[in-house]
């Protein structure tokens, strides 16, 4: 009978056994549901839902970044975008937008200021101060004051060139007054490029003389002292073979005007001097403010 009670308690011992492992197993598939060959489809399945996380996360934070201001209203002109964190490491899908936007704003930002700096250096001296002056003014916080810039710029550039147009033509109509003072000896084609070759309010006295002859050379040396006192009119001279000029005339003195046009004949000059008047340079002068042709 103890025999048999000992063997009972052996049998139920290793049924105790068995049922306690079978409760192990039972309590470990309890923690996995899944059959292990299904392990790789789980794991993806996780995967894109953290994926999926991650993208909805990064959507929200651009969308938030899109509802900014495009520009940052304190005159600094900069485009609000995250900080550069959040766009490290990735060159595509939404940090490689922002990426992309922040390096779209920053070569915009510098082109202006290389084209800027380019419009200073080149500009003139009277334009330079205007042109800093104007880029100095609030520009570039929205897609619309862009284009206000652009006209603005327009007009103060469409201002310089009106302005320079004007500066050549008054050159053009009210050139400097040349200064001459001195008695140039010419030829037939120096006569003529004397009197044509000039502006039109340019006088252009002509003395016309025989080398042999004494009172032409009395007549230069009088002369020759007016020249230097009257640096904004042409004096030349020429002797009187040279354009076929009548003998019986010289020394005489020709004045032009309005690049050709004859006002003053003073042919035989000595003639005009009065007979009880010494002659000198005095006299000469006295001639010729008579007939206009010195003031």
């Amino acid at each position: 009978m103890a025999t048999s009670s000992l063997n009972q308690h052996a049998s139920q011992t290793a049924a105790q056994e068995e049922f306690n492992n079978i409760l192990s197993h039972a309590s470990a598939n309890e923690k996995q549901t899944r059959h292990p060959a299904d392990n790789d489809d789980y794991k993806h399945d996780q995967d894109n839902s953290d994926r999926d996380e991650d993208d909805e996360y990064l959507a929200q934070e651009l969308d938030e970044a899109m509802r900014m201001p495009s520009f940052n209203r304190s005159g600094t002109g900069a485009l609000k975008l995250p900080h550069r964190d959040f766009d490290s490491g990735r060159t595509t899908g939404v940090k490689g937008v922002i990426a992309d936007a922040r390096s779209y704003e920053e070569a915009r930002r510098n082109g202006s200021h290389k084209r800027n700096a380019s419009i200073r250096s080149t500009s003139m001296a009277d334009k330079r101060s205007s042109t800093i002056s104007f880029l100095k003014d609030d520009g570039e916080d929205s897609e619309d004051e862009d284009e206000e810039f652009i006209e603005r710029w327009r007009q103060q550039r469409r201002m310089e060139l009106e302005k320079e147009g004007n500066d050549i033509r008054n050159r053009r109509t009210s050139p400097s007054v040349r200064r001459y003072g001195r008695f140039d000896e010419v030829d037939a084609l120096g006569y003529l490029d004397a009197i044509e070759k000039v502006t039109r309010d340019t006088v252009v006295v002509v003395f016309v003389y025989d080398p042999e002859c004494e009172v032409s050379q009395i007549i230069s040396d009088a002369l020759t002292p007016l020249v230097s006192r009257n640096p904004s009119i042409h004096f030349v001279r020429i002797p009187y073979d040279e354009i076929e000029f009548d003998n019986a005339g010289v020394p005489a003195i020709l004045a032009y005007k309005n690049q050709g046009d004859l006002f003053a004949n003073l042919t035989y000059i000595i003639d005009q001097i009065p007979e009880d008047t010494p002659f000198d340079t005095k006299a000469l002068e006295n001639v010729l403010k008579k007939n206009q042709v010195i003031r």
